[in-house]
């Protein structure tokens, strides 16, 4: 009996050991570290302590956590637990390493120690905030101050300012020096486009009240604002302008560079949800247009930033992490800003584009369109009136017309038909179309099209020189028709008609004809000089004709010369590049070169009025009619000099009236001039 009980009390205690085991502190600490790595911060709170709870309560615990790792922008938290566990009784401690990935203050690591206690037979973490940074202390405080960086100045090729980073106006007010408040604000209000209740916020804020001898800024303004407005505005009693408050960005040529520059502008929340990550914040510009938006990345500087604790004195305790300030690159572009200036000048007032190139290398020395806006209004925040004007503008000021507009080359394209046609044994230099001696002609009694028309010209024989020189229509739709749809087609793509070109910034893709029409005889008669469906960029056309100048080679146009670092030091630069190669044959541009030159040196050609004396110019004009009603037209002049030292290639193209395109001539001539004076 006594063995029989000996051995029921041993079981019973067996039993009992089993039974009140201890459960296990590594699945309570993986818990709360995944919950971390996660970011739960909520389900963290709930395995605190009793006693680490009543130190902190859960919002300002949930509050805290959010605060820094929002502030830092914690992109990745891995955390690496070591194997094993140490068990002292009712207390555990778990050695693990935490990895941070920031787009702040970089990546950064720590190791820690987290503390459990059993607490009514559960596993809770001892918390304290040194488990948020390991040298934190009661009443510490986390802190991040940032450093900006400026953004990469764009300079031309003789390191002008195209766009810089620069002070603006800011208007706004001392409170002690207005003498009623109410009538200040009603008379600031339209003249700055606020409204009144905006202002009053403003001056309303409590430490302007509490320093109403300091300046309080109401808005900013673009550094070129005007005599007449500074004047309007200072008119206001107790109103200030200040110019040293607020840096912004600087487009130092105005509207003549607001195309190939573009602008930046503030962030749009929008932008803000998919680029926090980049590390962009709500006050940030970003490039919209031109090259402030294409080469965004290399231009936008990374602020610096420097992650710190603080002690209860305000005194900083320990830095945890920091990185430094990176300013933008500095782009050095191919423009030539007295060029680009001279160009928008002569354009001013008139719908279109012009291009000017160096035929040899491919260097955009000037890209304009016309008409342009002031690239300077967009940065500082663009008014109601700003944005009703540039939006509401039948004219589109927007559009960059250089790569975005596409037009019907007319008789530009007339050479390079010609060229097909040599290629091909269609023609030859003395081929004569004796049908070219009427006004108009009919190929044929099928023809369900209207007549083939061709300008006035002198009497005589249309042989090619003839026709190039006089810009014949019929001589070029009777070329088109014995060349065929099948040569047409595959020589035309030879020039990159129909590819993308390879730009810096968009250009639209030109097309030889709408997809899905058939080739018929009418079409490609008006395609062969440069009508029909045809259409095209003027930068395309412009990088074309380079293969005139580079004995059949087509350059491709470039706008980048260089891409420097802020310490000056140059990471790429600019090497010419063939577009397209062998386009046109080497005898082909011997016959056809001098028919270019006689275009413009012939009293009789059409290209005349450019010619100037002692400089030999190669050109070819161009009318395409557009509209339903062709009541307009698209003038073009495309003309390059034979200089081996600095050459100049310009490609002009306007939107005018039918019967108004002849201005284009004196545009090139003042151009050719200006820039060989």
């Amino acid at each position: 009996m006594k063995k029989t009980l000996t051995a029921v009390v041993v079981c019973l205690c067996i039993f009992l050991t089993v039974g009140c085991s201890k459960p296990d502190p590594m699945e309570a600490a993986e818990s709360y570290l995944e919950a971390w790595s996660k970011r739960e911060y909520e389900m963290m709170y709930d395995m605190l302590s009793s006693q680490s709870q009543t130190s902190i309560e859960r919002q300002a615990f949930i509050e805290r956590y959010n605060t820094i790792f929002s502030a830092i922008m914690l992109e990745k938290l891995e955390i690496i637990p070591d194997d094993e566990i140490l068990v002292d009784k009712d207390n555990a401690y778990l050695p693990f390493k935490a990895v941070f990935d920031t787009n702040t203050v970089g990546n950064f690591e720590f190791q820690y120690t987290l503390g459990l206690v059993l607490e009514d037979g559960e596993w809770k973490i001892a918390w304290s905030p040194s488990l948020i940074f390991p040298m934190m202390e009661e009443e510490d405080k986390v802190r991040i101050t940032s450093n900006t960086a400026n953004r990469g100045p764009i300079t031309d090729r003789h390191g002008n300012n195209l766009a810089v980073d620069g002070p603006a106006y800011t208007v706004g007010a001392k409170p002690a020096a207005i003498p009623d408040m109410d009538a200040f604000i009603k008379e600031l209000a339209p003249l700055i486009e606020m409204d009144e209740q905006s202002i009053s916020n403003i001056l309303n804020q409590k430490w302007v009240k509490e320093n109403p001898d300091h300046f309080v800024p109401i808005k900013n303004f673009p550094f070129n604002i005007s005599e007449d407005f500074k004047n309007e505005v200072l008119n206001i009693k107790g109103v200030m302008l200040s110019s040293k408050s607020y840096t912004t960005r600087q487009y130092p040529l105005e509207e003549a560079s607001a195309h190939v520059i573009g602008y930046v502008q503030k962030v749009s929340q929008e932008e803000l949800e998919k680029k926090a990550s980049e590390g962009y914040l709500a006050e940030d510009l970003i490039g919209r247009q031109g090259i402030e938006a294409a080469l965004e990345e290399t231009l936008r500087g990374r602020r610096g930033y420097s992650l710190y604790i603080e002690d209860q004195d305000k005194n900083q305790k320990a830095v945890i992490s920091q990185t430094e300030a990176r300013d933008g690159n500095n782009v050095v572009l191919t423009i030539d800003s007295d060029l680009q200036t001279m160009a928008y000048n002569v354009i001013e007032g008139y719908k279109g584009s012009i291009v000017a190139l160096n035929p040899a290398t491919g260097e955009v020395l000037a890209l304009v369109s016309s008409p342009a806006f002031d690239p300077n209004i967009f940065p500082v925040g663009l008014s109601a009136s700003a944005w009703k004007a540039i939006s509401e503008d039948p004219a589109h000021p927007l559009i960059n017309r250089g790569i975005q507009s596409l037009y019907p080359p007319g008789s530009t394209f007339k050479p390079f038909t010609a060229t097909m046609a040599l290629e091909t044994g269609t023609i030859d230099p003395q081929t004569a179309v004796v049908e070219a001696q009427n006004e108009e002609w009919i190929p044929s009694p099928e023809w369900s099209a209207p007549p083939i028309k061709r300008v006035p010209h002198p009497p005589g024989e249309v042989n090619l020189h003839n026709a190039i020189i006089w810009s014949d229509n019929i001589f070029f739709a009777w070329t088109g028709l014995k060349l065929g749809y099948e040569n047409f087609e595959a020589l035309a793509h030879r020039y990159g008609i129909g590819d993308p070109i390879p730009f810096t910034l968009s250009v639209k893709n030109s097309q030889l004809k709408n997809p899905s029409t058939k080739w018929s005889q009418p079409l490609l008669a008006n395609s062969s000089y440069g009508q029909g469906e045809m259409l095209i960029t003027p930068l395309q056309l412009a990088a074309m004709y380079t293969a005139f100048y580079n004995q059949g080679n087509m350059v491709l146009p470039q706008l980048i010369k260089e891409i420097r670092s802020p310490s000056g030091e140059t990471i790429e630069s600019m090497e010419p590049k063939m577009w397209k190669e062998d386009v046109i044959p080497q005898p082909h541009i011997e016959t056809l070169l001098p028919m270019l030159i006689d275009t413009v040196e012939n009293p009789t050609g059409t290209a005349h009025q450019v010619r100037i004396p002692g400089l030999t110019i190669a050109g070819k004009t161009g009318t395409a009619q557009t509209g339903s009603d062709k009541e307009s037209e698209i003038g073009w002049f495309v003309g390059f000099t034979l200089e081996t030292d600095n050459p100049l290639l310009v490609c002009i193209s306007l939107e005018v009236p039918a019967g108004q395109g002849g201005v284009k001539l004196e545009m090139a001539k003042k151009i050719f001039s200006e820039y060989y004076k």
